[in-house]
């Protein structure tokens, strides 16, 4: 088993079952609204937005992530995490602009912002951004707790294609805590490649390179609505 492996073994070993959200919408997001806090239902909490033209009309689109007020306002903690896990504590919006100064609901995601899944877990969702091209990006950091020993970086790039929010690159960095070795996945969906890069600390505690490249098939383009939720599709040995 060669290094990449390896780390990526590790990393995979400590990953619990995923925390128990439900796939039922709790509450609807409003069709429409003017303003950002016209979208936001009462009882919840603004967690992360971007705006930028995600459709590439000319006219600014709104993404934001909102949160269960009883999940923002408290401290992490089993007994919290254990009250909200048959609830949907996070909710995706994106909303398109128009030419009537209104933003239109496109997409609501009750699964894909994910949330602590026990109290020593560091805050996975690390926000959005809207690239000048319009593909929408989302962060997520993997650190289950304060004494493991890899942690890891996940981006989404999504692309509006077809109608839809289509998944076109994933970037993942895998980092070892007590060696300072890493590995780095870049999956270019569209040109159906990846990318490996591994770092190594080697005798003399410098740094080499490692990089891998592969081609794959597949038939068709995942979308952010198909995918569900994160870090669940499994897909040429990694979980995206």
């Amino acid at each position: 088993m060669n290094f990449v492996n390896k780390l990526y073994l590790v990393f995979l070993l400590w990953i619990p079952e995923p925390f128990p959200q439900n796939t039922q919408a709790s509450l609807v997001l409003p069709a429409s609204g003017k303003e950002l806090q016209d979208l936001i239902p009462e009882g919840w909490q603004l967690l992360s937005q971007a705006s930028g033209d995600l459709n590439q009309d000319g006219y600014q689109d709104l993404v934001f992530a909102i949160e269960d007020s009883l999940l923002a306002k408290a401290e992490p903690s089993e007994e919290i995490l254990s009250q909200l896990a048959d609830s949907t504590p996070r909710i995706l919006g994106i909303y398109f602009g128009g030419r009537n100064g209104k933003f239109k609901k496109v997409l609501q995601s009750d699964t894909f912002i994910i949330s602590r899944e026990h109290a020593e877990m560091d805050e996975p969702f690390k926000g959005f951004q809207i690239l000048p091209d319009g593909e929408l990006q989302i962060d997520f950091y993997r650190w289950q707790c304060r004494e493991c020993t890899s942690w890891s970086t996940h981006v989404y790039t999504f692309r509006y294609q077809s109608r839809e929010f289509q998944l076109i690159q994933y970037d993942e960095n895998v980092m070892s805590r007590v060696s300072g070795e890493e590995v780095d996945y870049r999956i270019d969906f569209q040109q159906k490649t990846i990318k490996t890069t591994s770092t190594i600390i080697n005798d003399n505690d410098e740094r080499e390179y490692q990089e891998e490249s592969e081609t794959f098939e597949l038939p068709k383009l995942k979308s952010l609505k198909s995918m569900g939720k994160p870090l669940l599709w499994e897909f040429h040995q990694l979980l995206i």
